[in-house]
């Protein structure tokens, strides 16, 4: 499977939370995007003629600060140079506070088929910490609107793990959101992302995240309830109705190859992975003049491809395959794995059955100190 994603680096304003390049939107900055997205779809395009994209993702920043008929030129784009699978899963991200119905029925008319919706929370107060525009009334007629213009598959996120943020409003929130009944819910816990205010804010000792044990309580609060109205967890933070697992998310957990087009976007092809400079203005002047936007690039060896595989799949429902494990890394990565993930089966943090290692429900509690032992 091969993915495409699209980054559109505009906001209104940054969340506190948000470690994910973006800036201020303004026409000026549109207009030198959309330039710069059509010169470098034109780059990528050779390398990928004779591929069809499994999935689409326009992520941001906040792509729905584009008006329907912008959005339209960076779809045209797409369609101009690079083949989409008929059916294909297409996901538009959205703030509640930059949708409107008719907004809405045009980007479903466009064949947008997915919307996930940065909800975040049904507390005002809570939404007032984390930095958002929109008041937890216009999250609500946000997924109410989406379903009127036609979108069947939505996704609500949802954080928890944010100071200030009692369990009475956790419990609201997953509440609210699941007699929304959307096909798919993510809920993260609140992180300190590197570029973000948080993160400043917490290095000046003006900010702290909750304890570990408060945090795993709403965690496994949210998988109790979630699971109770019908959503599978299929990845640690992810939850869907049956048959409503987003699949280009997916794509990356699994390592397919994927396409990145944007500032800031990343793209795995081949052993490869490499990023977009994160500044709009300096992609749009360097792809005008004809000169390479990518910041990064690494070579991942087999080591490293034997690590991710095993970091990645052990954050899915479905784990990890050992047999096609070993055939891939060979028999002595095999061992090792095999080796380091004892005690932890012992510990009750992983699970070996039917030929899979899978983390056991002691074990999504903990899961990156888990997974950080598996290293081979």
């Amino acid at each position: 499977m091969i993915s495409l994603y699209i980054h559109v680096p505009f906001c209104v304003r940054k969340c506190h939370y948000c470690g994910f390049y973006s800036t201020h939107y303004t026409q000026e900055a549109f207009d030198a995007y959309i330039l710069a997205l059509r010169k470098e779809a034109k780059v990528r395009q050779g390398a990928f003629s004779g591929s069809v994209f499994d999935s689409l993702y326009i992520g941001g920043g906040t792509p729905t600060v584009l008006s329907p008929e912008q959005l339209g030129e960076l779809l045209g784009i797409v369609r101009e140079h690079f083949q989409v699978a008929p059916g294909a899963e297409m996901t538009i991200e959205a703030n509640p506070g930059t949708v409107s119905e008719d907004k809405l029925e045009l980007l479903h008319a466009s064949g947008l088929n997915r919307l996930s919706l940065g909800v975040q929370s049904f507390s005002d107060h809570v939404l007032r910490t984390l930095g958002r525009l929109h008041s937890a009334v216009e999250a609500y007629k946000a997924v109410m609107l989406s379903r009127k213009a036609g979108f069947a598959n939505i996704s609500v996120d949802l954080i928890y793990g944010i100071p200030g943020q009692s369990m009475a409003e956790w419990n609201e929130t997953l509440t609210e959101a699941i007699s929304l009944a959307p096909k798919h819910v993510s809920a993260y816990s609140l992180s300190l992302d590197e570029g973000s205010r948080f993160i400043a804010e917490a290095e000046a000792g003006r900010f702290a995240l909750p304890d570990d044990e408060l945090v795993a309580e709403m965690y496994e609060i949210a998988v109790s309830r979630l699971r109770g109205a019908g959503y599978e967890r299929y990845e640690i933070s992810n939850f869907a109705f049956p048959g409503f697992a987003c699949l280009h998310n997916s794509n990356y957990w699994e390592r397919g190859e994927y396409l990145g087009l944007g500032p800031g976007a990343w793209s795995f092809v081949g052993n490869a992975r490499y990023r977009t400079i994160a500044d709009v203005r300096e992609y749009a002047r360097l792809l005008k003049a004809g000169y390479s936007v990518i910041a990064e690039e690494e070579i991942i060896d087999s080591r490293r491809a034997a690590n991710e595989t095993v970091m990645l799949g052990l954050r899915t429902s479905c784990g990890v395959d050992m047999f096609s494990y070993g055939q891939r890394y060979g028999a002595e990565a095999l061992e090792q794995l095999s080796r380091k993930a004892g005690p932890l089966i012992d510990a009750s943090l992983l699970i070996h059955a039917n030929g899979r290692l899978m983390l056991a429900e002691r074990g999504f509690l903990v899961a990156n100190e888990a997974l950080a032992r598996l290293a081979v």
